[in-house]
């Protein structure tokens, strides 16, 4: 039996009418099995063009296929109060519409980050889905359905080519793949066969006027430049590479599926796993072909790392290499060490040993700034109006009040600042011990300090003293950037 073609949506330029645009979804829906008949689906839905064209398609079909449908809402806490009620308050409107429950729920993105040391994309993710797995599980839902379109695909197949990543990252998403964060309901995205002009022209069809997010817009996120930057430049080159990046996903799809398939055969032969470390046999792997032994490596490493962790390819390439010299070790992320022997290969989870503090650097004004893995960008600008950023690792300061000798540290024995908008003083170890920062990770927690004292705590508090006011001239604005995050991360 010959294999399945590739799960490809029409061309950018296609268009039609919504009696199209839902044909298109459920050949796509039949084909890939992202949601099936009779199943009970939770649609997620923020307000945007995507996820209501989402939601309105699905509801189209509900009869046809048996489908019963939830919608679910959840606010990050990044956008202001008034923002966030009217994406709410669309969402309700919506789904009323429709006839369908919606579930809604909010977080603290922001916090999360600071005391999980995430960045605010990951942490923003992170309770995301913690949020829809308790709803589905909530209303009996099998399935949870996003709204990522193949303009999306295009994208997350170009960025994970500009990371370096294998085979995995260039099949990008799947129609439905396990719950990324342990168990769970599937998750499925079956607007992975329409591009974002469909779901915009699906709204102007019906009507509707969804949500739009500005954040959209800011090119800080690497996400963003990609898409309104090189995105069109390559489009000049090849005005159909959208849809080149999309077949690129689909075949290296088919061809993952295929080494799993045979890694699955040998992982019974050749694998011993035990809760904090797999054994494998050396021999055995020497004897398969590198893209099924690198297979069985991120099996074990995923097995230690814990589900939806990946290593990068070049650190798996320098693992084979480990494993065909028959000695040595390679560290992997997440702690995992692998060390081969002439006849075997473990692969075990170590304990974090302690990190030294971070060396004293003073900051370039403006530049950038390293320190053993962070990143600071410096630059003098207008004062905006508020001291507050959505970013935990960015911050505007009154370069009057700091003055532009400027310093990265560690934290020292009796520290203290005045935390803006606490109203008082406060030990740096308190604050460090409520944001739950781990003990071993506290010395790693850069300080930026000015004449005076700290100025502000990176990832958690800027001083009072430090923060714009109506009256500052001149702000100083700094962006760090974590040694594990890149800069579209924050």
């Amino acid at each position: 039996m010959g294999a399945s073609p590739p799960l490809t949506p029409s061309p950018r330029r296609g268009s039609g009418d919504f009696r199209s645009l839902r044909s298109r979804l459920a050949r796509f829906l039949a084909r890939s099995g992202a949601i099936r008949p009779g199943e009970r689906v939770l649609v997620a839905i923020s307000g945007g063009p995507d996820s209501t064209a989402l939601l309105v398609l699905l509801h189209s079909l509900q009869d046809e296929m048996g489908l019963e449908l939830a919608a679910a809402h959840f606010d990050h806490g990044l956008r202001s109060r008034q923002e966030a009620e009217a994406d709410l308050e669309y969402c309700r409107e919506l789904a009323a519409r429709l006839g369908l429950p919606l579930l809604a729920g909010s977080g603290d993105t922001a916090a999360h980050a600071r005391g999980s040391g995430l960045s605010l994309e990951e942490a923003a993710r992170q309770l995301r889905y913690r949020f829809l797995s308790e709803k589905a599980a909530q209303v009996g839902a099998e399935v949870v359905a996003t709204g990522h379109t193949a303009s999306d695909q295009a994208e997350t197949v170009l960025l994970h080519l500009l990371r370096g990543s294998g085979l995995d990252g260039l099949s990008g998403m799947r129609p439905r793949s396990p719950w990324p964060y342990g168990p769970g309901p599937k998750l499925a995205r079956p607007l992975l066969c329409l591009w974002r002009e469909d779901t915009e022209r699906c709204c102007r069809l019906l009507g509707i006027a969804p949500r739009q997010d500005p954040t959209n817009l800011d090119l800080a996120p690497l996400r963003n430049r990609v898409r309104h930057r090189v995105l069109p430049l390559l489009r000049e080159l090849n005005p159909r590479v959208d849809e080149a990046l999309v077949r690129l996903a689909s075949i290296a799809a088919q061809a993952v599926d295929y080494l799993e398939g045979e890694a699955s055969r040998r992982w019974g032969e050749l694998a011993r796993a035990e809760a904090n470390r797999v054994r494998l046999d050396r021999q055995g792997l020497l004897t398969l072909h590198p893209a099924i032994a690198s297979r069985l490596l991120r099996r074990a490493y995923g097995h230690l790392a814990g589900q939806g962790r990946e290593p990068e390819a070049a650190q798996v390439e320098q693992a084979l290499q480990v494993v065909g010299r028959g000695r040595g070790r390679a560290m992997l992320p997440h702690g995992v060490v692998l060390q081969a022997t002439a006849r075997e290969v473990w692969l075990r989870r170590e304990p974090p040993s302690p990190v030294p503090p971070l060396p004293e650097t003073p900051l370039r004004i403006p530049g950038l700034t390293e320190i053993d893995g962070w990143v600071f960008r410096a630059e003098l600008v207008p004062p905006p109006s508020s001291p507050r950023t959505e970013s935990p690792y960015e911050a505007y300061l009154d370069a009057d009040a700091v003055g532009l000798e400027l310093s990265v540290t560690s934290r020292r024995r009796g520290d203290r600042l005045r935390p803006l908008g606490l109203g008082g003083e406060k030990k740096l170890q308190d604050l460090l011990v409520d944001a739950k920062v781990p003990a071993e990770e506290r010395d790693r927690v850069p300080i930026v300090r000015c004449r005076w004292g700290i100025a502000w705590v990176v990832g958690l508090r800027l001083d009072e003293r430090a923060a714009v006011r109506p009256d500052t001239r001149l702000a100083l604005h700094l962006v760090a950037q974590p040694p594990t995050a890149r800069w579209e991360e924050g």
